[in-house]
């Protein structure tokens, strides 16, 4: 329970501190509405091939939009040097970093909020329980790879393009799973989404639990 607690104030922390200055989250949802109004101009689409065409848009959109979302998972630790004093607390460092993907994904799930509205929106498909289970689940997973990442290169001078060179390849199962989730959700694909989704709780367990044994080596470094 007190790794609970500490991992809620850490996320709380950086929940007040994006309220306060509200940096990401905005950017990130002009980033998503302008992705989504380029692929509504890009693609020649019907009712037809909009199911096949909206999930990969959906994908790509979140595959950039989380990127830019777990890069700044520690930009103010390292800008005020302010992770050393966390890791000097009592604290577990598991707990902090629980903190932190835990903070990031809930901004990811923020600009969430506005893709997949949008999506519909834009794309004319529907916007099913399917569609926003497989995106949240995936979003989970994406969060600690991506935040274990962005801890690893946080001091490293080339970290811009680190991270995307580390994360992307373990994010391509989620991206996998998830998108044919989404397609069958949206009416595109063949079957049902029951097997996706557990593959995807199974990857989310899978990697919370490995994350959080390294998240100390990483952090301690």
């Amino acid at each position: 329970m007190r790794s609970l607690s500490i991992a809620l104030a850490v996320a709380r922390k950086d929940l007040a501190s994006e309220w306060r200055t509200r940096e990401l989250v905005p950017a990130l949802a002009q980033f998503v509405v302008l992705a989504l109004v380029i692929a509504n101009f890009g693609f020649q689409f019907d009712s037809r091939t909009a199911p096949a065409i909206a999930p990969g848009v959906l994908w790509m959109t979140l595959v950039f939009a989380g990127l830019v979302a777990f890069g700044r998972a520690f930009a103010a630790e390292r800008e005020q040097a302010s992770l050393e004093a966390m890791l000097l607390t009592p604290a577990a460092p598991a707990a902090i970093f629980a903190g932190k993907a835990l903070a990031a994904a809930l901004l990811l799930v923020v600009c969430e909020a506005v893709l997949l509205p949008a999506l519909a929106l834009f794309f004319n498909v529907p916007l099913s329980f399917e569609v926003v289970s497989a995106v949240l689940l995936a979003t989970i997973g994406m969060a600690v790879l991506g935040c274990l990442f962005a801890a690893m290169v946080a001091r490293v001078r080339a970290r811009e393009l680190l991270l995307p060179l580390l994360t992307l390849p373990l994010w391509i199962p989620f991206i996998v799973i998830g998108g044919q989730a989404v397609q069958v959700g949206m009416g595109a694909g063949s079957g049902g989404t029951s097997s996706a989704t557990s593959l995807l709780i199974d990857l989310d367990i899978l990697f919370v639990v490995l994350t959080s044994l390294v998240a100390r080596f990483v952090l301690d470094d």
